[in-house]
């Protein structure tokens, strides 16, 4: 199963707002863009609210399956008198696979037949918490679709009834993914994690990350069996003093290291490799060493005072060794730190479930805050690999580097009025409760409503308020007619495997208007390609004579690549059958068609091959745009 879409009413800020989380173009990947104190957090909580993961429910001071406690819901202006449901809706893709195997086990644990005809490929899930004067009443979770069923001795199919919708609706949600949500704190890595129940919920936390590590490892390895209880065993519940002295002679010392060397391995091809995947850097000579170290026992009795025990803890520490030398993982810098936990995050978690467990959908708060802005745009490439299969992955930020410009078509705006964000600090000091409304709106439904940009890019630089800085302006870029030619030289210079130019895409041919003011007036270096044919010829010479700009700033396609005359043009017969079969078309591909197909193959990583006549012309474009850029 997959999530298609969230319902969120009433819950914090929000009064009603729906998210639709459904790939137009391939990746399970969507960004929540937004400013600061926008609503976004509250957004992904609202999520996380309808199926939280138990490690990642706790952080949030919820209890297993709650994520954010009931009482904490409610509209923040209305915490003593709101009377209602806060509810978060869920609608769900369902597989034939999903149908089959949820009646299978109708009719092995409870002897009832499931109609299959009556189960939908969508199907819609409630949670909702009832509240009287602001005091909370009761938690109700409803299966809204309708099934139907039958005993093995009845011919009528009718509707459940009684404990039997409780059954039908248990054993569908145990096909639903899954969500983890990672707040920012969590990536602030601690010095040391009991595998025992001391410590708090960040412990709590990080032994069920290390279990997924043993759990990687493919041994069978447990925290409980292979650690703990080899420090417990009976014969080693001894006061401290006497624990130490059995301890240091005893055989279970080596097998407890041996796990321990085992899940250092596993850590460390894991995390290097992706380093040097994502950033380009030789990690030969480093590795990870995870240690433990055993400390006396402790508990707190019944009124909250510590007191000792005989049965002793353990506890781990991560650290990289490089060479000789050793540091502790949170000595390192705040951007490693991150990338760290990060990949310990998602990788083994997304091993464990491609073992059997649910999918996930994963919710990232701000991700990667604390690395620099290249590390940041290197960063998010390794988003779809995490979000692959049944797996999904949503993340906030308000870091343009962290918007990935394939994925525009399903990236979200958050806002938390209907208009403007404040103009200024007061302003914002000034906002009451009451008038906070979050929206979740989707990007391309935000640019319509922002007629007066100058680039498709516009809005979302605009709503976050992105001010270029004097180097900034001094970067050249190619400004393209539209999406179109955007996302056809994106998708070859993917294929080709060589630098795609620094692309900016305008609305047509007759919108370079304010670009072209810009070019002129603040001496940017950009260069003006139009299509080939009398239009685009035409406006090319208007921009020249009006605006004053270099004959060699304007170019037409045709003038860089012999026989193209737009950007389609770069597909031949034998390209437009590629696109026809891959998109299962009955007809010759349209120009939007084709503008999708290498949309949504770019964001998925998949460029197939087109033909030597795509290659070729591609290969011509390409190296002449580089050509007059550097001009």
């Amino acid at each position: 199963m997959q999530y298609k879409s969230f319902r969120i009413e009433n819950f914090k800020g929000v009064r009603d707002t729906t998210v639709v989380l459904e790939s137009a173009i391939g990746a399970g990947v969507f960004a929540f863009v937004g400013l600061n104190e926008s609503g976004k957090t509250t957004v992904l909580e609202a999520i996380h609210s309808f199926s939280p993961d138990d490690a990642t429910s706790e952080l949030l001071a919820g209890e297993k399956g709650i994520g954010v406690p009931f009482n904490e819901r409610v509209p923040r202006h209305l915490i003593s008198e709101f009377t209602g449901d806060v509810s978060v809706t869920a609608t769900l893709s369902v597989t034939s696979q999903d149908k089959e195997r949820v009646a299978k086990r109708l009719l092995s644990e409870h002897k009832l037949i499931l109609d299959g005809d009556s189960f939908p490929d969508e199907i819609v899930f409630q949670r909702q918490q009832r509240f009287e004067n602001g005091d909370f009443k009761q938690s109700l979770f409803t299966l809204r679709t309708k099934l139907q069923v039958r005993s093995q001795r009845q011919k009528k199919w009718r509707s459940p009834q009684g404990d039997e919708k409780k059954v039908i609706r248990d054993i569908v949600y145990g096909r639903t993914p899954d969500i983890a949500y990672f707040p920012t704190f969590v990536f602030d890595f601690p010095e040391s994690i009991f595998l025992t129940d001391r410590g708090g919920t960040v412990d709590r936390f990080y032994r069920r990350v290390f279990q997924d590590i043993l759990d990687h490892d493919g041994r069978g390895h447990t925290i409980e069996k292979d650690i703990v209880g080899r420090i417990r065993s009976d014969d080693m519940v001894v006061p401290w003093l006497a624990f130490l002295t059995t301890w240091s002679m005893h055989d279970d010392r080596a097998k407890i290291q041996h796990v321990m060397d085992r899940a250092s391995a596993a850590v460390s091809r894991l995390i290097f490799g992706k380093w040097n995947k994502i950033f380009g850097e030789d990690t030969r000579g480093k590795e990870i060493v995870i240690s433990y170290d055993t400390a006396e026992g402790e508990l707190k009795d019944a009124q909250g005072n510590k007191v000792k025990t005989h049965e002793h803890d353990v506890l781990i520490r991560f650290q990289i060794r490089d060479g000789t030398r050793r540091f502790n993982v949170n000595d390192r810098s705040l951007g490693f730190r991150w990338f760290f936990s990060f990949m310990l995050f998602t990788q083994f978690r997304v091993a464990r479930s491609s073992s059997g467990a649910r999918p996930l959908l994963f919710l990232f708060d701000e991700p990667a805050s604390n690395l620099h802005a290249a590390a940041q745009q290197k960063l998010i490439d390794s988003f779809p690999e995490i979000a692959k299969g049944e797996h999904a992955l949503v993340y906030s930020t308000h870091s343009h580097y962290m918007i990935e410009p394939k994925w525009l078509e399903q990236t979200f705006i958050v806002t938390n009025r209907a208009d403007a964000p404040p103009v200024s600090v007061l302003d914002e000091i000034s906002l009451d409760d009451e008038s906070l409304d979050i929206q979740v709106s989707l990007y391309r439904q935000f640019v319509n409503n922002h007629p007066n940009q100058t680039s498709y890019f516009q809005p979302i630089l605009d709503r976050l308020q992105v001010v270029p800085s004097r180097l900034d302006l001094q970067r050249a870029s190619v400004v393209v007619e539209g999406k179109s030619d955007y996302y056809l030289l994106r998708y070859a210079a993917n294929l080709l495997k060589v630098s795609d130019p620094p692309l900016v895409p305008a609305l047509g041919a007759g919108t370079f208007g304010t670009l072209a003011a810009l070019h002129v007036g603040w001496n940017l270096k950009f260069l003006f390609v139009l299509d080939g044919d009398k239009k685009g010829r035409g406006e090319r010479d208007r921009y020249e004579s009006e605006y004053g700009i270099p004959g060699d700033r304007l170019v037409t396609i045709d003038e860089i690549a012999v026989g193209i005359t737009e950007i389609e043009d770069l597909f031949d017969d034998a390209g437009r059958s590629v696109v026809q079969r891959e998109m299962k078309l009955t007809a010759r591909p349209t120009k939007n068609q084709i503008r999708r197909f290498c949309q949504e193959r770019l964001a998925g990583g998949n460029t197939p091959a087109l033909g030597k006549h795509f290659e070729d012309k591609a290969k011509a474009l390409l190296d002449g745009l580089w050509a007059r850029l550097a001009g």
